[in-house]
């Protein structure tokens, strides 16, 4: 009997580091100057929403999951479900997105090596890339356990940071500036929120037969990451209001004192990184199972490009982590949409609802409508 509940505390904390570690990561530090550029309230009603939608699409996928048999990552469930076409599609989309999450991750942990040190950007953001890229081969339990146990000290940080910034709050600071941004947190959040590529690991460590503990802990991790979005949101913007900086942290010097950026930075930079040795392994696993590539080819095609974005320039944090989140995120989530209502009666015993047309239409168009306002946005 304590062989079992000792099995199942193991499951439990695996796939918590898995899918909490996967969720909490480099969206959270951007969400502070997101909402200062459209005031507390509209970001809040953003916030509520993507929430939502970001509950509903990681049912949705670990439902398809768990109703395919063999193991697959997202081209491999789009190719068995809507076809070789589509299938060639979800491949370019599945690499563009998670090329983009990594970009993301490193630029973050190059600034946070910069707070810390003092170091230039690109020599700081090339050693994230390598020393994350070392840690591609692990297995999915170390995996987890790297993400659940270095998540740990970044969500006391964050508990003991908004403690130490609520005597510093003020309200005008939570004011929508003259000219908003309107949708400018929604690809942050939908980022922030993406903890998707960590579902079929997630099936993998918990097992075929643990639907329930895996709705459970869907729904957990969620709103552990929300509520601790939320802390950080707040007293961070009520810190510093409209000079909150992309990284939350560099503009909190004067408020905080150099010692607390300096561990903030820190325990970021163990957040983000664990976020990109997840994302790393799972790209990897994506060329292993899905297109039979070695492994050693496999590691170098996860992670030589997101390297050559960074050294070639793409460092606009912001802008490439709403796109990513907003466009790359939207059309995952409307193909696992799509997915959803062709394979709505294998999905029901994982869910425990029928999917239905009407709102499966209705979460379509919010997404979609989400994606091209960022992209107008970045446009224009």
């Amino acid at each position: 009997m304590s062989s079992k509940i000792s099995n199942n505390y193991g499951k439990i904390i695996e796939g918590l580091g898995l899918l909490v570690g996967m969720i909490i990561g480099a969206g959270m530090f951007a969400l502070p100057f997101s909402f200062s550029k459209v005031g507390l309230w509209r970001g809040l009603f953003l916030f509520a929403l993507v929430f939502f939608l970001s509950l509903i699409l990681h049912l949705l996928y670990a439902a398809v999951i768990y109703a395919t048999p063999g193991r697959h990552r997202f081209p491999g469930y789009v190719n068995l479900h809507l076809g070789k076409a589509w299938g060639k599609i979800a491949f370019f989309l599945t690499f563009a997105s998670a090329y983009g999450s990594m970009l993301v991750y490193g630029i973050l942990g190059a600034i946070f090596l910069r707070n810390i040190f003092g170091s230039e950007l690109y020599p700081g953001g090339v050693l994230f890339f390598v020393a994350g890229g070392l840690l591609f081969f692990s297995s999915l339990k170390a995996v987890g356990k790297i993400n659940f146990y270095l998540t740990l000290p970044l969500l006391v940080f964050i508990a003991v940071l908004s403690w130490r910034l609520f005597p510093h709050l003020n309200v005008l600071n939570f004011a929508a500036p003259s000219v908003p941004e309107w949708f400018l947190p929604y690809g942050v959040l939908v980022f922030a929120f993406g903890g998707y590529s960590a579902l079929p690991d997630l099936h993998d460590v918990l097992g075929a037969n643990s639907r329930s503990l895996s709705k459970k802990m869907i729904f957990w991790s969620l709103l552990i990451a929300g509520l601790f979005y939320l802390s950080f949101t707040l007293a961070v913007l009520g810190a510093s209001g409209s000079l909150s900086t992309p990284d939350a942290l560099s503009g909190l010097r004067s408020i905080a004192g150099e010692g607390a950026v300096a561990v903030g930075s820190l325990v970021g930079l163990l957040a983000v990184f664990t976020s990109y040795i997840v994302f790393g392994a799972d790209l990897k696993l994506t060329f292993r199972y899905d297109y039979g590539i070695p492994e050693a080819l496999s590691w170098f095609l996860a992670f030589l490009p997101p390297v050559l974005l960074f050294m070639a320039g793409f460092t606009n944090l912001v802008k490439i982590l709403s796109l990513v989140g907003a466009v790359g995120l939207g059309f995952f989530a409307v193909l696992v949409l799509w997915i959803s209502w062709r394979e709505r009666e294998k999905l029901f015993s994982f869910l425990g609802f029928w999917p239905r047309a009407w709102w499966l239409w209705l979460l379509g168009i919010v997404i979609v409508l989400g994606a091209l306002s960022e992209v107008v946005s970045a446009l224009y």
